[in-house]
């Protein structure tokens, strides 16, 4: 689907209209030399432009999460091959509840990347039907995959940390306050194990979650492309957001 995102953006770099690749090249500089006195906002598009340069938007933020879940597998192993003894359960207890929230963003990135495709294409009568139980299918899938680290995730927000909830994690907070409040420093040895233990569980979370967001996002972006991508790999724009839908609208009222 990236590259069918892509070839309308080539399409529209090669032809230049109004001298868009300067003017973007402008803004790029102003961003750059003055980031916080940059007034970006959101530049006046044909009417096609505009619909696949936010269906991108949301593509792209999709994209970011998982990027983003991959980076937190390597940090973590970075992380806590750099930490030093007396902070690893610090350590340790942050990446296993933060990881949850980028889960989260991409629950959400999803819902609104498939809603935006059954709200635009639901207007056009070749996709109106199919579309919206497709993209029904999709957000219920995605509901059941995500749901074991959403809940999780709910709880640690609303309810109790998930320090407080997790085995591994709990096992380390009450090893620590035994050895370092209480003095009971024959337990290290048994807080070294549990470290062990916890570093190991975290990084199958880590991983496996990754694996969940991008297969979840790959996933839709397939069955989303089955429909609304062309064997030579264009997306199809629905006809109401056309630049130009008059004849598209000759058949369709001949159709009629």
């Amino acid at each position: 689907m990236l590259d069918a995102f892509s070839k309308p953006a080539e399409k529209l770099r090669n032809e230049n209209p109004k001298g868009r690749w300067e003017h973007t090249l402008e803004r790029n500089a102003s961003l750059i030399s003055a980031p916080w006195d940059y007034e970006g906002g959101v530049v006046d598009e044909t009417r096609e432009i505009t619909f696949l340069r936010d269906f991108f938007n949301l593509f792209h933020e999709c994209m970011h999460s998982c990027q983003t879940m991959d980076v937190i597998s390597v940090l973590t192993r970075q992380t806590l091959s750099q930490t030093p003894d007396e902070h690893l359960t610090t350590v340790i207890t942050y990446w296993s509840e933060s990881y949850l929230n980028e889960v989260y963003i991409l629950k959400l990135r999803l819902g609104d990347f498939v809603t935006y495709a059954e709200r635009k294409y639901k207007k056009d009568k070749d996709f109106a039907e199919p579309i919206v139980g497709i993209c029904k299918d999709l957000r219920e899938f995605a509901e059941k995959q995500l749901a074991p680290f959403i809940t999780t995730r709910g709880e640690h927000v609303h309810s109790r940390r998930y320090r407080s909830t997790d085995p591994e994690l709990a096992r380390l907070g009450v090893l620590d306050v035994s050895i370092n409040s209480l003095g009971q420093t024959e337990l290290k040895p048994v807080r070294d194990e549990a470290i062990q233990a916890a570093t190991a569980w975290l990084f199958k979370q880590t991983d496996r979650a990754a694996e969940t967001c991008w297969a979840l996002f790959d996933g839709t972006c397939m069955v989303l492309a089955e429909g609304i991508v062309t064997e030579n790999d264009w997306i199809i724009v629905p006809i109401p957001f056309k630049d130009n839908p008059d004849p598209f609208l000759k058949d369709f009222n001949a159709d009629t």
